[in-house]
């Protein structure tokens, strides 16, 4: 009613896994509950406020005290001497979360609208993001064990390959999305210019 544009973030959980770096026009085949709801959100978005930007994307950043990230459950366990299995059958793209803001909010200024993927330029195995984290950041790798999902005993189905494919959102924006070794990088710095602590004190309830 009021002309404001809105960005709905969605998630790279839409589909089976039978392939790999999912275009935005992929149809999903969501394999579980959270996936389903995921998509009719989407749908109501879509129908509601056809001129909204619907971001697919799967991001990783300091988080606050009552919700760790992907990357901060990795970091804090390791530094906390805890062995952590993480599965190496499982593929993603992830982006860092101030990249993902950053790009979502050039795309809705540029009059973008729909279903733009906005993920990083790496598809990559979870165990492997674990380890390359753990080096950049100084962690011990040695308490990262593999796992597979492909033999885990889990309540829902989960996919084997989330991986998005981002070349319209870099046709779009006129730039890469970035890279691993950039964003952890950047987690790194942000630490230690007490972003990590002024996030776990944000949100005090």
């Amino acid at each position: 009613a009021l002309s404001i544009k809105l960005i709905h973030i969605s998630t790279d959980h839409l589909f089976d896994g039978s392939k790999s770096l999912y275009a935005e026009s992929a149809p999903p085949a969501p394999l579980n509950v959270y996936a389903r709801t995921k998509l009719q959100a989407e749908q109501c978005v879509q129908q509601e406020n056809p001129a909204a930007l619907l971001v697919r994307t799967n991001f990783f950043g300091w988080g606050h005290r009552y919700r760790q990230s992907f990357s901060d459950w990795i970091i804090y366990s390791l530094r906390a001497g805890k062995p952590v299995t993480m599965f190496d059958d499982v593929y993603f793209t992830p982006i860092l979360a101030d990249v993902l803001v950053k790009s979502a909010h050039d795309l809705a200024a540029n009059g973008e609208r729909g279903i733009i993927n906005v993920v990083g330029d790496e598809r990559i195995s979870k165990y492997d993001f674990a380890w390359r984290l753990a080096q950049a950041i100084g962690l011990p790798v040695e308490l990262i064990r593999r796992g597979k999902l492909s033999g885990a005993s889990l309540l829902a189905r989960r996919s084997l390959d989330m991986s998005l494919d981002n070349t319209q959102a870099t046709g779009k924006l006129g730039r890469k999305l970035g890279s691993l070794d950039g964003f952890f990088a950047t987690l790194k710095r942000q630490e230690a210019a007490g972003r990590r602590n002024e996030l776990l004190t944000a949100v005090m309830e």
